[in-house]
Order: C-alpha cells, then sequence, then structure tokens
C-alpha cells in the first residue's frame, strides 16, 4: 500500500521532473545540419555568456546569463523560437522571452560568415559578427535549464505555448503542460498500436499500447522503471484530446491529472519570408562613433522623500566611452556629482546578435560589489531612441522602470521613470554634450579615481565587501 500511495503521489504531479532525460533506445539519429547541438559565445566575459541550443525538430532555446550561478529568473535574457537555414544565412523566430525583447523584430535573418565543426560566425553586426563554440558534450547545468519546468513555465504564461521536449520519436505526437507547474507530458503514438509516454523522469517513460474509437483515444501500460501500471482514456474536441480519466494500479488518480487538454505537434515549417536585417552596419558604426567620446550633462532628478513629498534636485556627470563596432565591446565610466562630493559608476558592454541587443554590467563605487545587468534595444531609428530594461534581481520586484535615450543634434536626453508599487517613486531628465573624442589620459585618471573610491568603500565599510 506504502509503494502504491507513494506512485500516486508521483503520479499527481505528472511524475515529472526538470532531471535529464536519459539517452532513449528509440532516439533517432542525430539530423546532419551543422547547427543541430548546443553552443556558446564569450565575446565580452566580463558580461557574462551567451548559450544557444539549436534542437533537430526546428526549435530553438537560448540565454545569456551575466553571472553564476545561472539562473533563468535572475540576472539572464532567454528566448525561445523557431530556426531554420536559408542559403547562408540562419533565420530566427522568437515566439516568447524577457522583457524588452518584443522591441526586436519577431523574425529575423542573420547571415552566417563562417560555420564549422566546432566554430559559427553570424551577423555583420558587429562588424566582425558574433562567434560561437559548439560543445562537444551538452554542459549539464545548461542542458538543465533548458529543459526545465521553470522555463516551460514561464513560456506557456506569456505565449500560451506548449515547448515540447526534443522529440525522442519521430511519430504522431501529443503534449501537455501543467500550468501550475511547467512540467509537461508527451505522448508518442507509433503505428500499429505501440505507445510511449514520456512523462519526465529518467528512464521511467510510460511504456504500453494505444487504440483509437472515434474521438476517443485510450493509453494503456507500465512505467518503465517503477512499474506502476497507468489507464488514460482521453477525448477529442477542438482538435485536441482531454483527460477523462486515469487510473494508477486500478485506482482512480484523475485530480492528479490537472491538466491542459494534449495537443498535437506539428512540424516546424520556417522559411525567410518577412525576416529582417534589423540593424544595418553603417547605423551600427554611427551610433558606435557617438558613444566613444567624453560628454558632460545636466539633469533635474526627482524622488518621493519618507514624508511623502517629492523633493527636486540638480546633478550633473561627466562620463567617457570607448565603444568598438569590430567587437561591439564597450567601456565606460560616470562621474556623477553630488553636493560637495562625486562617485564613479564602471560600466561594460557587448553588443550581442543573436539576441538583437547591447547588453551591460555596471556597479558603483559606492557599492562596488553590487552589480546591475540591462539590455538595450534600438526602439526608434529615427531620431536613434533606445530603451533599457533590467534583468529580473537587478532591481527591487516593486520597481518598474522606464529608461529612454534619444540622440538629438548635440548629444543626447534621457529619461528615467521608476514607479513603486504602481505609484510614483522617482524620475530623472538630463541632457548630455559631447565634448570631445575618447581620450586614453582622461581615462586612466578616471580609472585611478574609481580605484581609490572603492578601496576608501572597504576601508569605511568593510561588511558591504563580504
Amino acid at each position: 500500500m506504502r509503494y502504491l500511495l507513494t506512485s500516486l503521489v508521483l503520479l499527481s504531479s505528472f511524475v515529472l521532473s526538470s532531471a535529464l532525460k536519459g539517452q532513449d533506445k528509440s532516439e533517432p539519429e542525430k539530423s546532419a545540419s551543422p547547427l543541430v547541438g548546443t553552443w556558446v559565445s564569450k565575446s565580452n566575459p566580463a558580461t557574462g555568456f551567451t548559450f544557444v541550443q539549436y534542437r533537430k525538430d526546428g526549435w530553438f532555446i537560448s540565454a545569456h546569463f551575466f553571472s553564476a550561478p545561472y539562473s533563468l529568473t535572475r540576472n539572464s535574457i532567454w528566448t525561445v523560437g523557431h530556426w531554420a537555414l536559408a542559403d547562408d544565412s540562419l533565420i530566427l523566430h522568437r515566439l516568447a522571452g524577457s522583457d524588452g525583447l518584443e522591441l526586436v523584430p519577431e523574425k529575423r535573418q542573420l547571415a552566417i560568415r563562417e560555420l564549422t565543426q566546432k566554430k559559427m560566425r553570424i551577423a555583420n553586426v558587429p562588424l566582425d559578427g558574433q562567434v560561437f563554440d559548439r560543445f562537444e558534450d551538452n554542459p549539464a547545468e545548461i542542458e538543465s535549464i533548458f529543459s526545465s519546468a521553470e522555463l516551460k513555465r514561464q513560456v506557456y504564461e506569456q505565449q500560451k505555448i506548449i515547448l515540447p521536449e526534443d522529440a525522442k520519436k519521430d511519430v504522431e505526437s501529443y503534449i501537455s503542460i501543467d500550468i501550475k507547474r511547467g512540467k509537461t507530458m508527451q505522448y508518442y503514438l507509433s503505428p500499429g498500436g505501440e505507445f510511449l509516454g514520456s512523462i519526465g523522469i529518467k528512464d521511467d517513460d510510460l511504456i504500453g499500447k494505444w487504440e483509437k474509437s472515434g474521438d476517443f483515444l485510450i493509453v494503456s501500460g507500465v512505467t518503465e522503471k517503477n512499474k506502476v501500471a497507468i489507464l488514460m482514456e482521453l477525448k477529442k474536441t477542438d482538435g485536441q484530446y482531454k483527460l477523462f480519466n486515469a487510473e494508477a494500479n486500478g485506482q482512480s488518480a484523475l485530480k492528479g491529472f490537472e491538466i491542459t487538454p494534449f495537443q498535437k505537434i506539428t512540424p516546424v515549417k520556417l522559411s525567410a519570408d518577412g525576416a529582417q536585417q534589423y540593424l544595418d552596419a553603417e547605423i551600427f558604426k554611427d551610433r558606435y562613433a557617438g558613444l566613444s567620446s567624453i560628454s558632460e550633462a545636466t539633469g533635474v532628478q526627482k524622488r518621493v522623500t519618507s514624508d511623502g513629498m517629492i523633493e527636486a534636485t540638480s546633478t550633473s556627470n561627466k562620463s567617457i566611452f570607448q565603444a568598438d563596432p569590430v567587437t561591439g565591446m564597450v567601456k565606460g565610466i560616470n562621474k556623477i556629482f553630488e553636493g560637495d562630493g562625486y562617485y564613479l559608476q564602471e560600466i561594460d558592454g557587448q553588443y550581442d546578435a543573436f539576441l538583437g541587443v547591447s547588453l551591460s554590467k555596471s556597479r558603483s563605487t559606492k557599492f562596488p560589489n553590487n552589480y546591475r545587468y540591462q539590455i538595450a534595444l534600438v526602439s526608434k531609428l529615427e531620431p536613434l531612441t533606445i530603451r533599457r530594461f533590467f534583468t529580473t534581481g537587478s532591481v527591487p520586484k516593486t520597481d518598474e522602470y522606464i529608461i529612454e535615450n534619444v540622440r538629438t543634434p548635440t548629444g543626447i536626453t534621457s529619461k528615467t521613470t521608476v514607479k513603486r508599487d504602481g505609484k510614483f517613486y522617482f524620475e530623472f531628465n538630463g541632457d548630455s554634450k559631447r565634448t570631445s573624442d575618447f581620450d586614453e589620459a582622461v581615462w586612466d585618471q578616471f580609472n585611478e579615481e574609481a580605484k581609490a573610491l572603492i578601496e576608501k568603500t572597504k576601508e569605511e565599510s568593510p561588511a558591504e565587501q563580504q
């Protein structure tokens, strides 16, 4: 009885887990496509790594992790969609992803400039492209994240799309999802009545038989590892099979199967029609030429005080940036004046062609161990307008940021608005003007000042450095 109860508990959560799937005897040979597999881009290690998994069924999963430990819910950007090759191009059709990516064209075409068994170079922006290296063996940590219930749940909550597993058999297949847990169950119906149910526990697939009668589908079998006898009866409505009866070892287990109807998985068919190039090289070079400079800015910030009043103060800063359109790398330092003193903000950046965004990592000399991570996207070409988004975990969950920079004939206007719990909390409006080109001597000076302030912070607040 104890074993049966344990089996029912497993079933009540779909007997699913985010553990990696073991090798299946019926798994077909891998596609001959040179892209199938997992790749990593390490364009600028200071801003983290971009991982992409191209699956043989035409799906791709990608995530950029700014820092370890890797997580989809903190300091990362993820995206899921379909991929295909067209002549010398990679076609990407994003279906779901992190906040901000909706400003990138949904369907893009990236040039493939180099492709070998171990190396790939894509895109004309940045000018030298983005390099990816293939893993000989998929890293267990990345594979686990890409097959996780958390990812499937986010995809479904965002777009009502069920992310299927990489198919074990090339046959008629159906998939369902437990919305609360983000876990999936996938059915494979082979000709002749053979049934395989992928239920998520390693080496414990449901193996048995299936039969159809009109709109009804009946499947029965035994789990490979735990030897639980399962019977499931489904009825087809509006093209999807809904479970109306489930039994485990002869006892009702329907309450454990609170799942969406099973939908048929259709092969991915993706063409280059409608795909966009997004940024061209000239726009990119012009943008980076404007970044490589020394600028001065003034502005006004408004903040809600502890007694609920709105306080306005003037602020100013001097910044220096160096940007390389060939590699897509950016580095910069802001010197921000307040009262009788100042602090500095260090910034590392990288343009990621696969994601279509600029990535940045910043820290203040006030809190040198606290990093903030952003993505920046071109939301408008004329005038050139950049929207910025913080990754989850960089700012309090209660805060909603809207950050926008617009290029003007003389410089850049900036506006940042922050709402906390839906109410006004902070606003900044500023104008910056380019004063000169990048100067190595000024860079060295700012760097030395930043190091000195960081050392001072460590001496005054050692606990903050722990």
